[in-house]
């Protein structure tokens, strides 16, 4: 990866996590650490949570999440309800033109930072036009569309485990499990099929795109007149927009 992504990207995405777990009410606003974080010197602080375990975890996600790259297109964080596990919202990074390559060539740094800071400035925008979120009604989840990967087959043993590193090594590869089929499995709904599926409203933001740092960013909303929906947005008029589609 080139030297510049690699120092910046991991700044991005602990950035581009904390805002979707404040702004969605995933976590109480109090929890969360507004006035000290400057991620790519934005006009406004970065909210980090101040759940030291939940830092834990997000940054090991994205150790992760880069030591699986070559391999992954599509990485989302999706809010979910509670109660019924239904997928609400999902904000979906996209590094199908990801290039994987060292050599920096011409590509600055302050191009890499400037780029990286654009698609949070817009994500912020995004985020603060979402319909509020009612108070201990969701749940996230991080999900990942991969392409030749098996996880857990090639484990080694867990009781020849002898040191922290393989222990790490044992759980990123064993953490992931299959949940859905991919999008791009070459399966086609049939016409009559495909007008039971929800529906989705998508909005784009602006990702990266300069030499090879391309990642593609938008957010899909659930549209749907279910109750069990509704309730977690107190303002919502999605059932009126539902019925005049």
């Amino acid at each position: 990866m080139n030297k510049w992504v690699n120092k910046w990207i991991r700044v991005y995405l602990k950035c581009y996590i904390n805002l979707i777990l404040y702004h969605r009410n995933v976590y109480p606003e109090v929890s969360f650490d507004i006035t000290t974080y400057q991620g790519f010197n934005l006009p406004q602080s970065i909210p980090i949570n101040r759940h030291v375990g939940l830092q834990n975890y997000i940054e090991e996600l994205i150790e992760d999440l880069l030591s699986k790259i070559l391999k992954i297109y599509r990485f989302s964080i999706c809010i979910t309800s509670f109660e019924d596990n239904i997928c609400v919202e999902k904000y979906v990074l996209d590094f199908g033109e990801f290039k994987h390559i060292e050599n920096i060539g011409t590509l600055q740094e302050s191009e890499v930072f400037d780029e990286f800071r654009s698609s949070l400035n817009s994500l912020i925008s995004i985020l603060e036009k979402m319909p509020p979120i009612s108070d201990d009604t969701v749940t996230f989840e991080a999900t990942i569309n991969v392409i030749d990967m098996q996880l857990g087959e090639n484990s080694q043993d867990i009781s020849t485990i002898t040191n922290e590193e393989q222990k790490l090594e044992y759980e990123r590869d064993t953490n992931w499990t299959k949940s859905e089929e991919d999008d791009n499995n070459g399966i086609h709904l049939s016409k009559s099929d495909s007008l039971y599926l929800p529906k989705t409203k998508m909005t784009s933001i602006v990702g990266c795109d300069v030499g090879p740092l391309i990642i593609y960013a938008y957010c899909e909303q659930l549209l749907t007149a279910d109750e069990r929906v509704n309730k977690i947005y107190p303002t919502s008029d999605t059932p009126e927009l539902i019925s005049s589609i």
